[in-house]
């Protein structure tokens, strides 16, 4: 049965509604099947298919629509009987897409692609359309086949989710954070242009820092914790990396979620995975504020506290020197007193007596009064790095490189961290001050700290001239210095100020020849453990 002849049977049987079955129809077109009943299973299939279709000549001209077709176009089988399939193209199909569909179709292929179609009443729609050629025996293209859908509603709702995602994907990367998305097994699936910004500095992953870092506060289940949601709102923590470039501090949040698995074993019987947000904000530059401005207050704190040692062991030495000179007098007073002659100077001696005791007791009156400080538990390697910072202008300026080498865990002291932390400055001062003035050919600081049975210890080291050892208990003297006279500052006072706070901790200060050829300052401070035995 040809072509033809088939669209007429169609055509008689337009109206009639039957049970749809799912043939194979090219035999139909190809005149193998001739039987009424495949016939009517052809007609019944094309007509209750839930697409559009339509047969047109060679020239486009359509010969048959069925019912699909009338309800997505407005057009009943009448109205399009003979017209051109064109009457449903619109302008905004650009032709070059017209001109790919001929060329497949004048090639025996059939074309699938998209068009803009417009319905019987203006309106537009997205057709995804398949056209195919029908030949005869001969292989000669007789009719073409059109099947179309209307997939407006796809497109746009395939535009809005790509459109979600590249909005998602934009203000991802615009954040001023690092987010990530880490599945079950701590693998970023999903970062944004600033966590990967982040993982090209470090060289490595962040996330895996991350996690470990949350491990040691949480315990090795806590990613799994944070997953189910065991922490509502997740957890936050504090990371601080050391480069060569510098030390970065981070604020990290990580907090769990469950997504659904888009599998298809999940269709019937859905399953969700869980998920970890990791967010990470840097507040390096906050930090180094805060560094800042809590090294000035030190500053401040240290120089007035300095101020104070100074002015008190000053005194306290004047005082020393002058009550030699006045015991001498008293004592001689006291002996010529006893004589039976009177003497002469006597009563001279006697109003030198008495000014220097009132002169003594002036100084002493003059005394400033030390602030009050607790002793708590203080961290030798935090005062040892704030001396540091303290200092950190002079030796740059100096051109003196200083180099710390502390343990990484030391037991704390108790103590009183500002006089201690004078302390430690003093030794570091005398240090520059050695370099300075001695003028030595290497110029090198080096400040050690270390933990023994019974003690805290460090060492401070230095390049200079260094300290004769007949001179090293001199050296805590009040008024004895190795600088020269011209020198700014308090002279022969900072090592007897050194010595007052180690007494003061139960502690001693040590001067060694040190490996750098210079000095070498030990200070050992009692554990807190034996404070308390």
């Amino acid at each position: 049965m040809s072509v033809t002849s088939h669209l007429c049977v169609v055509e008689e049987r337009m109206s009639k509604q039957q049970e749809s079955a799912v043939i194979d129809m090219t035999p139909f077109f190809n005149g193998e099947v001739g039987s009424e009943t495949a016939v009517s299973q052809f007609i019944q299939t094309v007509e209750q298919a839930p697409m559009a279709i339509s047969i047109t000549d060679t020239d486009a001209n359509i010969l048959y629509v069925n019912p699909w077709f009338c309800q997505t176009t407005g057009y009943g089988l009448q109205e399009v009987k003979g017209l051109n399939h064109s009457i449903l193209s619109y302008r905004t199909t650009p032709a070059e897409v017209y001109q790919g569909l001929w060329n497949q179709l004048k090639k025996g292929r059939s074309w699938q692609g998209r068009l803009i179609n417009r319905r019987k009443n203006g309106e537009r729609y997205l057709a995804d359309v398949i056209v195919t050629p029908l030949t005869d025996g001969e292989g000669e293209t007789t009719h073409f086949l059109g099947i179309h859908r209307d997939v407006t509603e796809t497109h746009e709702l395939t535009t809005k989710l790509i459109n979600q995602k590249t909005l998602v994907e934009a203000v991802l990367n615009a954040a001023p954070v690092a987010i990530a998305l880490l599945d079950e097994n701590q693998q970023v699936v999903l970062d944004n242009l600033s966590y990967k910004a982040l993982a090209a500095d470090f060289q490595q992953e962040p996330a895996k820092q991350i996690i470990a870092k949350l491990k040691e506060e949480l315990g090795e289940n806590a990613t799994e914790q944070l997953r189910t949601r065991r922490f509502v709102e997740g957890h936050s923590l504090s990371l601080e990396l050391k480069q060569s470039r510098g030390e970065r501090w981070f604020y990290c949040k990580l907090s769990g979620f469950s997504a659904a698995d888009s599998g298809v074993d999940d269709y019937f019987a859905p399953t969700a995975s869980d998920y970890l947000v990791l967010t990470i904000s840097e507040h390096t530059k906050e930090k180094r504020h805060q560094e800042q401005q809590r090294v000035s207050e030190l500053q401040r704190m240290t120089a007035e506290s300095e101020m104070m040692h100074v002015m008190q062991e000053t005194l306290h030495a004047a005082i020393h020197q002058m009550q030699g000179p006045i015991n001498m007098i008293e004592a001689a007073v006291t002996v010529l007193t006893g004589r039976s002659g009177k003497c002469p100077g006597l009563e001279a001696m006697e109003m030198a007596l008495k000014s220097g005791a009132d002169a003594v007791d002036q100084l002493r009156d003059a005394l400033p009064d030390r602030p009050q400080e607790a002793q708590q538990p203080v961290n030798i390697n935090q005062l040892v790095h704030d001396v540091a910072a303290l200092s950190t202008q002079r030796l740059l300026k100096t051109s003196i490189p200083m180099q710390l080498k502390l343990t990484a865990t030391l037991p704390s002291i108790n103590g009183q961290p500002s006089r201690l932390r004078v302390a430690i400055k003093q030794l570091l001062d005398n240090a520059i001050d050695a370099i300075e003035f001695g003028k030595p050919q290497s110029r090198e600081i080096e400040i050690q700290t270390y933990m023994d049975d019974e003690s805290v210890v460090v060492l401070i080291d230095d390049s200079g001239p260094g300290v004769p050892q007949a001179n090293k208990i001199k050296a805590f003297q009040p008024f004895y210095s190795t600088k020269p006279v011209a020198s700014n500052g308090a002279r022969g006072v900072g090592l007897s100020i050194v010595q007052q706070v180690m007494n003061e901790h139960c502690g001693s200060t040590l001067l060694q020849r040190s490996p750098l050829g210079g000095c070498r300052a030990v200070i050992s401070l009692p554990r807190r453990e034996r404070d308390r035995s």
